[in-house]
């Protein structure tokens, strides 16, 4: 029996794949007179907006007017999207340095610089761009279309000067940012105002502003500033719902962001849903995604579903050159088959990868690695196993140096532990030394304290009078 036709399949399918601040500026961009294009587009809104029972698109409608909605939606967006311009520009540059750039193309561009008015997300990209063309009009003698070009440079020369040492700087900040969060090694928190007045400023290119507000929401998460964070997150709302510094890239970067967020405040339904939002569209941070969301998916009890989501994009991690996000990839996979008690599997996969990438493991990810592995040999009581590794790659010294870190979790240390002690190298009252001596001696955070009583419960199935007294003493 054939199954019955959905009505606007193509129109809903669509309807889905719209982001909530695109939704938002669509509908402050509304200006339809016919009232049933303006039903069509209220409904797409409120559908985007909204989570949960999506009203049903009406069928009676004529189906013209959906066409319709749907090509004014694509126009909107493509006018103010970033991207489509960045991608016009180094066209048009590549292009140029060819000799291949079309009369129509040349007066486009010229009409864009004549009509150029104030610093956007691109002008630095309009600005070299500009400079190299204004050599091309020199030497094939167009004076007047040079005269052109030379006002804008001239005009412009002093915002495109801050504008690169801004980039300059930034670079800086990302370095040190970005150590402090593999390494531990530094503070960054004196970059915090330099970072807060880029953001702010409207007159810097949104390209550096931008890149200003990852750099502040990766320090914040660093140092675990939520409150911080969230009115971060809730500044740039506003210009995304303008559509200022739009494009599904940047977006599902600031989704996945927001996930950071939500999940430090221990509102994990809430960095799903942006968890989810953030590999809507491919680039090359998805990975990133994936596992961020796999983790959360983890914390939810959606082991299913997370396996359902790495398979998905097993395709992209075989493809990968980002070790970091490699590291992380399989690490989450071996998590996952150890919540759906498939330990063996686990075991495998992370004997295989560490022989593949030992060094990589070593050098970024240790930690996250040998954590995913271990919970494996311990669920499969492979304790000698478990030490040998520990001994062989020095773990108990490297895991010294991470005691630093603000949410540290004793996670291999306990590992050792527990193992020394089925083994017989041990007694009781050592063992519940050694696993209380790592603890924080500061007041856990909320999800510090989440986490902890998560990694003590697992702990738990192989020694459960010791570790449960251990969580008492937690408390």
């Amino acid at each position: 029996m054939a199954r019955p036709k959905i009505k606007l399949k193509k129109f809903t399918a669509f309807s889905k794949e719209i982001l909530p601040h695109e939704a938002m500026y669509l509908q402050s961009k509304e200006v339809f007179v016919d009232a049933e294009k303006k039903q069509i587009l209220h409904r797409l809104v409120t559908n985007v907006l909204k989570t949960k029972n999506p009203l049903v698109f009406d069928a009676e409608i004529d189906k013209r007017k959906y066409s319709y909605i749907k090509a004014w939606i694509e126009k909107k967006l493509q006018q103010i999207d970033v991207d489509k311009t960045t991608s016009w520009l180094m066209d048009l540059k590549g292009k140029i340095q060819l000799d291949a750039i079309s009369a129509e193309e040349e007066r486009d561009f010229l009409q864009y610089i004549v009509h150029y008015q104030e610093v956007d997300y691109n002008f630095t990209n309009v600005y070299d761009l500009a400079q190299e063309y204004q050599a091309y009009l020199l030497i094939r003698m167009r004076y007047t279309d040079h005269e052109t070009l030379s006002g804008f440079l001239e005009q412009f020369l002093p915002h495109y000067q801050k504008a690169k040492e801004i980039q300059q700087q930034l670079y800086r900040a990302t370095k040190e940012i970005t150590n402090q969060y593999t390494q531990n090694n530094n503070e960054t928190i004196y970059w915090e105002k330099w970072l807060k007045k880029v953001f702010e400023t409207q007159s810097i290119d949104g390209k550096n502003r931008y890149q200003a507000f990852i750099l502040l929401a990766f320090m914040y998460t660093n140092y675990n500033e939520s409150d911080k964070l969230k009115s971060l997150f809730d500044s740039i709302d506003v210009f995304f719902a303008a559509g200022y510094m739009y494009s599904r890239r940047i977006f599902c970067n600031y989704y996945a962001s927001r996930l950071l967020l939500h999940a430090k405040r221990n509102e994990q339904q809430k960095a799903e849903y942006y968890g989810f939002l953030s590999i809507r569209h491919y680039n090359n941070d998805t990975m990133m995604y994936v596992n961020n969301l796999v983790a959360i998916l983890l914390k939810n009890k959606k082991e299913k579903l997370a396996l359902s989501i790495l398979e998905e994009y097993n395709g992209l991690y075989n493809q990968i050159h980002n070790y970091h996000q490699k590291i992380g990839f399989c690490s989450y996979k071996i998590r996952v088959f150890n919540a759906l008690k498939k330990h063996q599997l686990a075991e495998n996969l992370a004997k295989i990868f560490l022989s593949q990438y030992k060094h990589s493991i070593l050098k970024l990810r240790w930690h996250h690695f040998f954590t995913s592995y271990f919970n494996s040999l311990i669920a499969l009581e492979k304790y000698g196993e478990l030490l040998q590794l520990a001994k062989k790659f020095k773990l108990e010294e490297k895991e010294q140096l991470r005691r630093k870190k603000p949410n540290y979790v004793p996670n291999i240390s306990w590992s050792i532990s527990l193992s020394r002690y089925m083994e017989g190298r041990i007694n009781a009252d050592t063992l519940f030394a050694e696993i209380k001596k790592p603890l924080p001696q500061k007041p856990l955070r909320a999800n510090q304290k989440a986490l902890m009583f998560q990694v003590i419960d697992q702990f738990a199935k192989n020694l459960p009078e010791v570790f449960q007294e251990l969580k008492s003493h937690v408390s």
